[in-house]
Parts: C-alpha cells; sequence; structure tokens
C-alpha cells in the first residue's frame, strides 16, 4: 500500500461522561456515568481517524493502558490499510491475557478507527466497504430503564413511538415477578399487538 498508509502514532484518551440521571439494571447496579475510550490513529501522510468503545462507569482505565501501552507500539510502522490481518495480529498479541473482556474492547476501538480511515480513502460509507446491499437495517428503542417509576418507563416508550421506532426493549429484574410482569403487561398494552417488544434481565434470572 505504500509509505503513506503506514501507522506513524496511535492517539488514546478516556473521557468520563456524566449521565443527567443514576440509571439501574438488574445485574450491573448503578450508572452515574459512561466511560468513553477514543482512539485515532495517524498516518505517514497526515491522514487521521478515530474510532471508540465504551464502558459502564468501570473498566476504562484499564483499557486505555492496554491501548497506550499494547496496542499503540505493535501497530506502530504497520500498514492501516491491512485491516483483517491486523485484527487477526492483535487478537494473537493479546492472546495470553484473553480473547474477551477489555481486550476486545481495547481491539474494538482501533478496528474502528481502522475502518474509518479505509472508508475515507474509499470515499466510500461503511456499510458499502462492508459488503451490505442497502442503507437500512432494522432498530429498535431501549434504556437502561429498571428503577423508572412505570409512569415515566411508558413516556419513555411513547417517545420511542412518536420517534418512529416499531420495536422497544425494557428493562426486567424486580424485586418481585409480579412486579415485572405488571410492568411488562403496562408497555404491550400501551404499544399494542404489532410493536415488537422485548425484555431484558441482563443475566439477573434464573430459570
Amino acid at each position: 500500500m505504500g509509505e503513506n498508509t503506514q501507522i506513524v502514532d496511535v492517539e488514546a484518551a478516556l473521557f468520563e461522561v456524566p449521565l443527567d440521571e443514576v440509571l439501574v439494571d438488574a445485574k450491573h447496579g448503578a450508572h452515574s456515568h459512561f466511560q468513553l475510550i477514543c482512539v485515532t490513529i495517524c498516518l505517514a501522510d497526515g491522514r487521521r481517524a478515530t474510532g471508540y468503545t465504551y464502558t459502564g462507569g468501570r473498566g476504562g482505565h484499564a483499557i486505555l493502558a492496554l491501548i497506550q501501552n499494547d496496542l499503540a507500539p505493535f501497530l506502530d510502522g504497520r500498514c492501516s490499510m491491512d485491516i483483517e490481518s491486523l485484527y487477526a495480529q492483535m487478537l494473537w498479541h493479546m492472546h495470553y491475557v484473553g480473547r474477551g473482556g477489555i481486550v476486545s474492547f481495547a481491539i474494538s476501538a482501533v478496528d474502528i478507527a481502522l475502518w474509518d480511515l479505509r472508508c475515507k480513502a474509499a470515499g466510500l460509507p461503511l456499510w458499502q466497504m462492508a459488503g451490505g446491499a442497502g442503507n437500512r437495517c432494522k432498530a429498535y428503542a431501549g434504556g437502561i430503564d429498571l428503577a423508572f417509576p412505570l409512569p415515566k418507563l411508558c413516556e419513555h416508550i411513547e417517545a420511542y413511538l412518536t420517534a418512529g421506532f416499531n420495536a422497544v426493549k425494557i428493562k426486567v429484574g424486580q424485586p418481585s415477578l409480579e412486579e415485572d410482569i405488571a410492568r411488562i403487561r403496562a408497555v404491550r398494552a400501551l404499544i399494542g399487538p404489532e410493536i415488537q417488544f422485548m425484555i431484558d434481565a441482563n443475566y439477573a434470572l434464573d430459570v
């Protein structure tokens, strides 16, 4: 690909993003903020592109350290256009400490930045570069709403529908199953039979 596509610097930064209110789910507890970890890859010809990952408020500093201390030195001098190979190489480079967890978060941020570079170079959106046949996909709306009183939960669901979503999701995992069932029934009554409806227990329920 030539020297112009050579990676000469990898910058990483962590941002603490406060939430307007504390959000709760059944497994991870209270979220007062999110952590946004951004990675900017700089090429020899001056081009720059950015990727990111995020956490629910924990682990971001470990992800940042992994990028700065392990992935950035590994990527230095390599061809930025060889994305598929770089992805596999990063996995093996970090293999001793796992192929999931913070390793996957860190590699994902780098991978997004690399795809950003490739798409900009080609002048094409990601969905086309990845082989997609259309620029539309199904989407649903949901939030970290376990602690919302029922009226507030219903207000949020109504806002999703007003925004045009035809599928919604809510959190479950109340102190009693009866409370969850009551909330599910209220939402189904609100949205009617045609809207797709999902629930998310965040691993908190057994069978």
